[in-house]
């Protein structure tokens, strides 16, 4: 790691008046707040300043992005090499009363949520993969290579580069690995085994932030019969399957993620049924009746502007899916629109029991897993939000 990268550092100037951008901590500042700027336009750091010179905070710069600096320390502390390195390293030994026998699969840096802004990395058995969403990040990126490495000694890295906010910070998009053979691997979660694709699979390969709401169905699934929409690699469906459900129906328009939840199954020894299908279209033909129903769907709203439409989407198919659960059955129901908020997200709920003419009870709020902290600084991070539902005529 070239220290030369810390010691070279772009000097950003607030504009006066903007001071409130720094009073509740959040780690975003944002080019409108900028004065003007000074110093190598290559630096992977910045150090923001008052008009008076005074130190506000240090961070990762962007010459590109809306979000000119994402802040690691506020005020005079210092942004070293040091810093960065036992961040890392604490947010990796926070995973450890996750990791036993039975699970090799956790999410290890959460960015802002850690501390490490722009920065995800997920530990699948001996791959580690690595999501990274701002310039001066990528610049230190060997810096983090060095930690993972000496800490946790992976088979192989592998950088999934495919984000859109790498094309917006004018980053490679193509994917890379540091190690031995390709990223693929078979995980353990809760003593289960399920198949990751890192470099295919949707966002790093699995969903590991619905771990605990897995294992809330776990407890729930027994002798049901269960309906699990938005299936992909049918993870919720396994968990069903070993709680005893007595039938477990996955649904997912991707005919190769159903291939994938079918391998996932059989690799744990369970059957199943498997349906490729329109969920929406799915949920308005279907005629059967299940005890417990999950419904996982992916982002409809990945900018503000979606809002309005992905509420429309959540009503529709939590209204027709309403329709398919027993009296007295449960259903699990998620948005993981960062841009929807819970309020938001509850009545939309509230309007699909209406119009679907059913009594409905809140029974839980379920939200990410624990691997999955959110800074109190930066509520945009809690992206994922659910329910657990009771349903009755």
């Amino acid at each position: 790691m070239d220290k030369q990268i810390f010691e070279q550092r772009r000097k950003l100037v607030l504009k006066a008046g903007k001071e409130r951008v720094l009073a509740n901590r959040h780690p975003w500042i944002f080019a409108g707040a900028i004065a003007r700027e000074s110093g190598p336009p290559e630096a992977a750091l910045a150090d923001l300043i008052d008009q008076n010179g005074g130190a506000l905070a240090s961070g990762f710069y962007s010459p590109h992005s809306q979000i000119r600096l994402r802040v690691m320390t506020f005020g005079g502390e210092a942004l070293t090499l040091e810093l960065l390195e036992s961040r890392i390293s604490a947010a990796i030994v926070r995973r450890h009363p996750i990791l036993d026998h039975g699970t090799n699969a956790v999410r290890l840096i959460n960015s802002e949520g850690d501390d490490l802004s722009a920065v995800v990395v997920d530990r699948y058995n001996d791959v580690l993969v690595v999501e990274i969403a701002n310039y001066g990040v990528e610049r230190i990126a060997p810096l983090l290579v060095d930690v993972l490495q000496r800490d946790l000694a992976p088979r192989l890295i592998y950088f999934k580069n495919d984000l859109p906010a790498r094309r917006i910070e004018q980053l490679t998009e193509e994917s890379r690995s540091i190690g031995d053979g390709n990223p693929s691997t078979t995980i353990l979660e809760h003593g289960l085994r399920f198949e990751v694709e890192p470099a295919t699979g949707q966002k790093t390969g699995f969903f590991l932030d619905q771990r605990e709401n897995r294992v809330l169905a776990r407890s729930l699934a027994a002798g049901r019969r269960v309906l699990n929409l938005f299936s992909y690699t049918g993870a919720f469906g396994v968990y069903a399957a070993a709680a005893g459900a007595s039938s477990v129906e996955n649904v997912d328009i991707s005919a190769p993620a159903i291939e994938a939840a079918r391998r996932n199954h059989t690799l744990n020894g369970f059957e199943a049924s498997f349906v490729v299908a329109d969920a929406f279209e799915y949920v308005r033909k279907a005629t059967g009746r299940f005890d417990l129903l999950v419904c996982d769907p992916p982002a409809f709203a990945r900018t503000r502007s979606d809002i309005d439409r992905a509420a429309r989407g959540y009503k529709d198919v939590n209204l027709f899916a309403m329709k398919l659960v027993e009296p007295g059955g449960l259903m699990m129901t998620f948005s993981c629109s960062g841009h929807m908020s819970l309020d938001l997200f509850q009545k939309v709920i509230f309007a699909a029991a209406l119009d679907a003419g059913r009594r409905v009870s809140f029974v839980r709020r379920l939200t990410a897993a624990a691997d999955h902290p959110v800074s109190i600084y930066c509520p945009e991070g809690e992206y994922l939000k659910g329910f657990l539902l009771q349903v009755w005529d």
